[in-house]
């Protein structure tokens, strides 16, 4: 008795998840569907908005994108270019955009806005390993690869990089040390005896200084209340004074700028080659700069 119910009971449960794919999976299909005829290379805005969060609005201006909303920010390139390839993408079914509710897609989770077409994402096929995405009158199956594009938070989409393409640095006031550009060539200026003795050759500085210019966060977080422990001053090329101000010390290096509303973490490593005078002898720990 207890062996038929077993298999009564397995029987049942077969039935059921075919019931579920059946339901789930589209009856009337089309193969290899685009969801899109748009290019990326003539796209100037993306509108993304995840879950109750306010919608992040990018622009490309020139050849760079900017977050234009709910900040001011430069964008990842990066994350911009996986954005895109939603663009590129082909649905191995595509269906008529009806009984949106059984597809997750009557109160979508996300929408990205790609000029002047929207996406929204909607339930996932764990069977088919495939997600919905509904685009004007039709939704479409695709991998479930397209919806980890979409970003956790606002700051998923901003540059880690310190400074943009267009932000040259030609002076660094440390308080302790300053590192500047005349007539095209860089000079390191100690001006205090608590730091370690540097001797700092024109190849030294200019690797400092391209350090800087490159350096890259390895993580974004919100601004936070932390009071300065140190800051530094950065004039850029166009004559825009920087401030830089230094919020934790410890195994990570928190850094903000002041004309931005965010904060960049910086590996130890990172840190370390940044803080010290270009040239320093000793391996010690970074010294931190007076607050300003």
């Amino acid at each position: 008795m207890k062996k038929s119910l077993l298999i009564n009971a397995g029987l049942l449960a077969t039935i059921i998840v075919l019931g579920l794919v059946a339901w789930l999976k589209p009856s009337n299909s089309d193969t290899s569907q685009r969801l899109s005829t748009l290019k990326a290379a003539d796209v100037r805005t993306i509108e993304v908005v995840v879950g109750p969060a306010k919608p992040v609005t990018l622009e490309r201006i020139a050849a760079e994108w900017q977050i234009a909303g709910p900040f001011q920010a430069r964008a990842d390139a990066f994350q911009v270019q996986r954005l895109l390839e939603l663009l590129e993408a082909k649905a191995g079914s595509r269906f008529p955009a009806a009984g949106l509710a059984r597809y997750g897609l009557n109160e979508p989770y996300a929408r990205i806005k790609i000029a002047n077409q929207e996406f929204s994402f909607g339930a996932a096929n764990e069977m088919s390993r495939e997600m919905y995405v509904m685009s004007g009158d039709s939704i479409y199956l695709l991998p479930l690869r397209y919806g980890a594009v979409l970003p956790k938070s606002t700051l998923d989409l901003v540059s880690k990089q310190l400074f943009g393409a267009d932000e040259a640095p030609i002076a660094f006031d440390f308080g302790s040390f300053k590192v500047e550009q005349t007539d095209g060539k860089w000079t390191l200026k100690m001006t205090s005896t608590s730091l370690p003795a540097a001797e700092a050759g024109p190849d030294d500085i200019n690797r400092w200084v391209d350090d800087w210019r490159l350096a890259g966060a390895i993580g974004l977080r919100p601004p936070s209340k932390n009071q300065p422990v140190g800051a530094l001053k950065v004039v850029l090329k166009n004559g825009t004074p920087v401030v830089l101000k230094i919020l934790e010390r410890a195994a990570n290096t928190v850094i903000s700028r002041d004309d931005e509303p965010f904060e960049y973490i910086l590996s130890a490593e990172t840190a370390k080659r940044l803080l010290m005078p270009p040239g320093t002898l000793a391996a010690a720990p970074p010294a931190a700069p007076p607050a300003k």
